[in-house]
């Protein structure tokens, strides 16, 4: 610890340890003193405070505030947070909450296999209660109807490896089972872990029955009794409560000087169900933004950071509903957004998960300078806590460790990658809000019963600590000439990332092998840097925000626009050389590229979303709109799902609301991810048209 003292004591002490070349946005006196003021042990504390353990809530927390709630709600005081409130909002959804829950093996030995107060997560919300003795039936993997063919399962218990609500589907709804159990496992390397899941409420005239979630070892037990000619019978019991739904918040803010009408945003999800109740997922975020907070108050407070001009809010949420409905019932506050920073799993171990912290990108139908804020401050910590070898003159460590009393000595592995949509950034995304997400991933114990705090780092949640931090300050005190620093940090960039669309491209002709294809990779490869240049132009747009008259700033950043044109235009000439040389190299001419009958039928058709229109999601796995369809159109739609890759899926469920043609569709997908061809994205789109998603026009 006294190392970690020494260095990062004061600026001056501090800037002779650093390497020239290890820069941000931030003046360094700024940045030394939230590394000297942001606390993993605190944020790790605050978690202890607020998931010790995954418990069963008691009857009085459905009938005032939730625990978490209040003890968010009294640190923001303590530290000095402004406007501290818990909000309520009614939510048609029943809270299911249970107090009682066992499941026994009655047969062929009578033991206790699983008890809700020892692992909350083995029974699944909204099973009924009551109890239900019953013999077992192995149905292997129990996702499709084939696995049920020959096998009398009414009035009995299923035992797959499906998700619990796809059991319950096919085998309770469906065929008559009394309850299911579900051995279904996210990571094969970690068996012992249960998996969160849930399962539907029953609709008119049907009852839901039960579902256990067991982990795969217990499993394989039950299921080698089975094949070993053993009955099996089970006892489950349930006692379980609903209550009125209710959507609850905890808001407080730092207050801005007067001097903008703008604010930012800080989220995270203090709830997701309030069964589930996982440590780094996400007590770990709520309790990091907090200490960013704490951690900017103290230092305006003391002089070392500049006041802020714009608003900062700070928003605890049940996950997705409680961000719409704050933001619902707040439009003064969602008119003044500028930017969230969404922190949705935070303090994973790097070294124990294997993981990194990873920033997600927002995507490129809505391009931002806020991306390369969060990047440039996230890559210069990592950098700085990092051994380097080049650097080795000044001792084989860190050049700036930022560690934490009791927490690791990892380094610090940082990514950023594209867009991931599924967590509130996503909200405020589709309210016109910039958004990014950080997140530590993988985490092998993700919505698990072993999502618990003794998985996490002080370490970890220090650094996370002082990026939040950093980035709110930049964020908050910005004037023009700090927009104008953000403005070239966003261009110098922007130039990697043409770069990086000119090089995919490249390879996409560099790895032909047959001449018939090179025409069609040079339409990609061209494709490739014509999208890109068109995002590049709209970053540098974006920061227009962040001058005091965004209206003037925005004409001055007019000029780099046509710099990134006349770059983009040098970079498609290299493009076009290069085919010319390995159209040479194979043996074919250089020829143009001529649209396909499906590139001409997606370009005269248009694309426009049906309100409330039904999707199938992930590849057709929303399994009631799966139910729903006849049998016989099944098979054909989940077929032309599959031509769309699932990475490319919420991207264009953006671009169907933007009034594109599909072939502008697919231009922009396969600029911005990877090729897909136009017939692949009409089929698609045909199938979601024939499900009510869509509506395709035809243009005469």
């Amino acid at each position: 610890m006294l190392l970690v003292s020494s260095i990062s004591a004061g600026a001056s002490g501090a800037a002779a340890a650093q390497e020239r070349e290890d820069r941000t946005l931030l003046p360094w006196d700024q940045l030394h003193a939230i590394i000297n003021e942001a606390s993993g042990d605190r944020a790790l504390h605050t978690v202890l405070e607020l998931t010790p353990y995954p418990r069963i809530r008691s009857r009085s927390e459905y009938l005032g505030h939730f625990r978490e709630n209040e003890v968010v709600a009294t640190l923001a005081q303590d530290y000095g947070f402004s406007d501290v409130k818990i909000e309520s909002f009614p939510s048609a959804r029943p809270s299911w909450q249970p107090w009682r829950g066992e499941l026994w093996l009655t047969a062929p030995e009578t033991r206790k296999l699983y008890d809700i107060h020892d692992v909350v997560v083995s029974l699944a919300p909204n099973s009924d209660s009551g109890e239900v003795t019953a013999e077992v039936i192995d149905v292997g993997g129990g996702a499709r109807p084939e696995d049920y063919a020959g096998k009398d399962i009414a009035g009995k218990v299923v035992l797959g490896t499906a998700p619990p609500a796809t059991l319950q589907r096919l085998a309770v709804f469906e065929r008559g089972a009394v309850g299911v159990i579900s051995a279904n496992v996210l990571r094969i390397e970690n068996p012992d872990v249960i998996l969160e899941g849930s399962i539907a409420t029953a609709p008119a005239g049907k009852k839901a029955g039960f579902a256990w979630v067991i982990s795969a070892t217990a499993g394989r037990e039950l299921t080698d009794l089975i094949n070993r000619g053993q009955t099996l019978r089970i006892k489950s019991i349930v006692d379980a409560e609903t209550f009125p739904g209710e959507i609850e918040t905890v808001h407080a803010t730092i207050p801005g000087d007067g001097t903008s009408d703008q604010a930012i945003i800080y989220s995270a999800h203090l709830h997701e169900g309030y069964i589930k109740q996982g440590a780094n997922d996400n007590t770990s975020g709520s309790a990091s933004i907090l200490e960013m907070g704490r951690t900017y108050i103290r230092l305006i407070n003391e002089g070392k950071l500049p006041r802020p001009k714009r608003t900062i809010h700070f928003l605890w949420v049940p996950e997705i509903i409680g961000t719409n409905a704050w933001l619902d019932a707040h439009p003064d506050v969602e008119k003044t957004l500028i930017a969230d920073l969404n922190f949705d799993m935070e303090g994973l171990g790097l070294s124990r998960g294997g993981a990194r912290w990873v920033l997600y990108r927002t995507p490129d139908s809505f391009p931002t300078y806020l991306n390369d804020v969060g990047q440039s401050v996230t890559e210069w910590l990592s950098d700085v806590n990092q051994e380097r070898v080049r650097f080795r003159d000044n001792g084989y460590r860190f050049t700036l460790p930022v560690l934490s009393p009791n927490g690791s000595r990892d380094p610090f592995y940082v990514a950023t990658e594209k867009h991931y949509g599924s967590s509130d950034h996503s909200l405020y995304l589709s309210r016109n809000v910039p958004a990014l997400i950080f997140a530590t991933w993988p985490d092998p114990w993700y919505h698990s019963s072993q999502d618990t705090p003794d998985k996490l780092d002080a370490t970890q949640l220090r650094r996370v600590a002082v990026v939040g931090a950093g980035v709110m300050s930049l964020l908050a005190s910005a004037d023009d000439a700090a927009a104008l620093k953000i403005v070239a940090e966003s261009l110098a960039r922007g130039v990697e990332r043409l770069g990086a669309s000119q090089r995919k491209g490249l390879g996409y002709l560099a790895d032909v092998t047959e001449g018939p294809a090179l025409v069609e990779a040079f339409r990609e490869a061209s494709n490739a840097v014509r999208h890109q240049q068109d995002v590049e132009k709209a970053v540098i747009a974006s920061a227009g925000v962040l001058f005091a008259n965004p209206e003037a700033a925005s004409g001055q950043l007019a000029d780099l626009s046509s710099l990134i044109e006349r770059r983009s235009a040098v970079l498609q000439q290299e493009v076009a050389a290069f085919y010319q040389l390995r159209a040479r190299q194979l043996g074919v001419e250089a020829v143009a590229y001529v649209p396909s009958s499906a590139d001409n039928e997606a370009a005269n058709t248009t694309v426009q979303r049906v309100p409330g229109g039904r999707f199938f999601g992930r590849k057709g796995r929303n399994d009631v709109l799966f139910a729903s369809l006849p049998a016989r159109d099944r098979p054909a739609i989940v077929a032309a799902y599959e031509r769309l890759p699932q990475h490319m899926a919420a991207e264009l469920s953006v671009l169907i609301s933007q009034g594109k043609t599909v072939l502008e569709i697919r231009d922009f997908l396969a600029g911005e991810f990877d090729p897909i061809s136009s017939a692949d994205l009409l089929e698609y789109l045909r199938a979601t048209e024939k499900i009510g998603g869509v509506k395709l026009i035809i243009s005469k």
